[in-house]
């Protein structure tokens, strides 16, 4: 059985404002796969991070995320990739008042979650 292809890139270079902070970037990522992303502090991990949710654009070479251009995706077709990705950040800015199940619910129901 053949894995659906999630994440592509071909010689990606990042930047974060107009310092180059990571070059040619190779990498595919299919279906049923888990990958750590290791790195000392300023190695280019959250840069690479916001790249995939489309927070860091892409200016050169190939990057597809679940079957979005990220090169030529229009602002508003962000947020749908986004809603289709989980990223766990470290600050995760909970609401203080609220359980974490609270907090859970808060963001299943504004991003349209029924279940």
């Amino acid at each position: 059985m053949k894995k659906k292809l999630l994440v592509k890139y071909v010689d990606v270079d990042i930047y974060q404002q107009e310092s180059l902070v990571l070059k040619d970037v190779q990498l595919e990522v299919h279906s049923g796969e888990f990958v750590y992303l290791l790195g000392k502090v300023g190695s280019g991990k959250s840069s690479f991070l916001k790249s995939i949710y489309r927070e860091v654009p892409i200016h050169s070479g190939v990057a597809g995320v679940l079957n979005y251009d990220l090169r030529t995706i229009k602002q508003n077709e962000i947020p749908f990739l986004r809603r289709k990705i989980g990223i766990v950040f470290q600050d995760f800015q909970l609401l203080t008042d609220r359980s974490v199940n609270s907090n859970l619910e808060v963001v299943l129901r504004a991003t349209g979650w029924k279940d």
